[in-house]
Parts: structure tokens; sequence; C-alpha cells
């Protein structure tokens, strides 16, 4: 019966995805207001940064409307990142239909509903690398951006440089090194050896990346040495992006009291924040430098969680539950 029926209204799965995207507005205004404002926003700072980042340089820039390329970009932009904030709300709502962020799979470093969404993050990270590393090759000055961004910062923060010379040592691959171990370590000793191999091989892989990969091929100088991406930088998000996975619904510090919780998200926001404000107060790098250190950090930790959850043999979980015996840890 249910064979003749689809049968006989083969277009009412198709009419019925119709209606329910016609209906998402004002089931949920509370999100199309979030969309609007987002999509506001990303038009008006592309808008703003465009012309000065030189990202413009189009037929569309005439002398009567010089600005129409900053505008198309700015746009596409506000569009392009609003379609991924509604497939994350999608995400979010099969996450919810699933049961949750809960997984079969005790070892994963991102439930099976939050996998999707982690390329989401890393797609625009890449765009937005790439477009930045075009117009900073071979360059041996500041952007425009750096120019403004790096003078302010090193005017408003000049009182504090002596606190900032020491946080930005938390960057340093000795530093970095510590903190992977010692994330690693207690990833160990909650017996999550995946989590474990992500805390220590994370950073040291997006610090080759950015030293041996990056660097030479982007080949932007300040003084004598290379800078882009900023190698403190890439080093400090790894380590905080890292954090920021393992504090993740299911994640494995999930189990943790509220307080160790609280100082290793302290931890990754100092990290994320300070050492990348601090290198540019302090003139070690342009503001265009840091950002690409982010972003390699961003992409490379975690497209290794994602393929690390992928290589884990699909089905061993659960063929070992059936068998009544707790799967080994990985």
């Amino acid at each position: 019966m249910a064979v003749q029926r689809e049968e006989r209204h083969p277009g009412r799965g198709p009419r019925r995805r119709w209606a329910a995207v016609r209906r998402y507005p004002e089931n949920h205004p509370d999100r199309m207001t979030i969309v609007a404002l987002v999509g506001l926003c990303i038009f008006l700072a592309v808008g703003y940064l465009a012309p000065r980042l030189r990202l413009a340089r189009s037929d569309l820039d005439t002398p009567d409307f010089h600005a129409a390329g900053a505008t198309a970009l700015a746009f596409a932009a506000a569009i392009g990142i609003d379609l991924l904030l509604v497939a994350g709300f999608a995400v979010h709502d099969r996450a919810a239909r699933l049961g949750g962020h809960h997984t079969a799979d005790p070892q994963a470093l991102l439930s099976p509903a939050l996998r999707p969404f982690g390329w989401l993050v890393i797609l625009p990270i890449l765009i937005s690398l790439a477009t930045l590393a075009t117009h900073v090759t071979d360059r041996r000055g500041p952007l425009p951006v750096d120019q403004r961004v790096d003078d302010a910062l090193a005017y408003r923060l000049y009182p504090l440089h002596p606190v900032l010379s020491v946080l930005t040592q938390l960057g340093g691959p000795p530093a970095v090194g510590v903190l992977s171990a010692l994330l690693g370590v207690l990833c160990l000793v909650l017996r999550r050896r995946r989590a474990a191999l992500l805390a220590m091989a994370g950073p040291a892989l997006a610090a080759a990346v950015t030293e041996y990969a990056l660097k030479p091929l982007i080949d932007r100088r300040s003084g004598p040495g290379l800078a882009f991406p900023s190698g403190h930088t890439t080093g400090a998000v790894a380590v905080a992006t890292v954090i920021a996975l393992l504090l993740l619904p299911a994640g494995t510090f999930t189990g943790l009291p509220r307080a160790p919780r609280i100082l290793l998200g302290t931890l990754a926001a100092v990290l994320a924040s300070t050492v990348p404000i601090g290198l540019i107060a302090l003139r070690y790098h342009y503001a265009t430098d840091t950002l690409g250190g982010g972003a390699v950090a961003a992409i490379v930790v975690l497209t290794l969680a994602l393929a690390l959850d992928t290589a884990a043999r699909p089905g061993r979980v659960a063929a070992v539950q059936g068998r009544g015996m707790r799967p080994r840890p990985r």
C-alpha cells in the first residue's frame, strides 16, 4: 500500500519540503532576525574594508561609481554568510532530530550531527585565507588596513607593552608544546586517545604548515624575516581551537567539573585574543599576518578532527557493543 501511495503521489515529497521552506520564516522569526542582522553587518564591514584592502579591483570600479566593486563583493559575502548561517541552523535541527549531540562512538571528537557544521566553518575561512594570501604575496610592506589597525593598537596599548611581551610568548613553540602535551595527558587520563592525538598533533601540524609551507610560498616580509602567516598566532589559536572542540557538547571535557571547564575556556580565550593583539601592538607582525595565522590554525585543527573521526572504522563501536564488550579507546 505504501508503494502504491508513493506511486500515486510522486510529487508529494517535494511539495511538502517546499511548503516547509515557505513556512520557515513564520516558524522561526528569531532566526530570520539574526540572519538579517548578520547579513547587514557583513555587508557594511566588507563594503568598508574591501576598498582599503584593495579587494575591489575590477571593471565595476568606474569613475562614476568607484565603490561598485566593493558593493558587489559585500553583497556576495553577506549572502554567502547568511546561507552558511541557515545551513548551521539546519544542522542544529538535524542534531535535535537525531537525539541531541549524543553519539554511539564515545571517542568521537565531533558528534555526527555536528560534523557537517565543521565543513561550513572550514570553507569560508579557507576562501578568506586564500584571498588574503593573494594580496600579501611578495609584499614588503603593510596593507592599508594594517596601517590603520597597527598604529591604533600600538598607540593605545603602549602602557601594556611589558605585559603583552610576556603573553605573546604563549604562542611560541616551547609554550605551545607544553600546553599541547598537558592537554594530551589530560585526555589520556580521561581515556580519550583520539582527543589526545588531536591535542598533541594539531598545533604541531598547524605550525609546520605555517613555517615550512605557507611562509616560504607567500614570501611576505616584515623586516628581514618571513611574516605571513604569523607563527605565534598559529600556535596559540591552534591550542585554543583544540580546547574549544573538546569543550563542545559530548566532547572530551564535558564531564569535567565546572571550574576546570571555565579555566580551560578562559585559557582558550586568552590564547586566541591577547597573543595576536600583542604581536600587533609590539610591531612584531602586521594585523593581516595574525588573521592568516588564526585561519591556518582553525583550518588545520578542524580538518584533522574531522579526519580522525572519519578514519575510525565504521561500525566498530556498534559491533563491539553488540558482543557486550566495552570498545577499546582509540
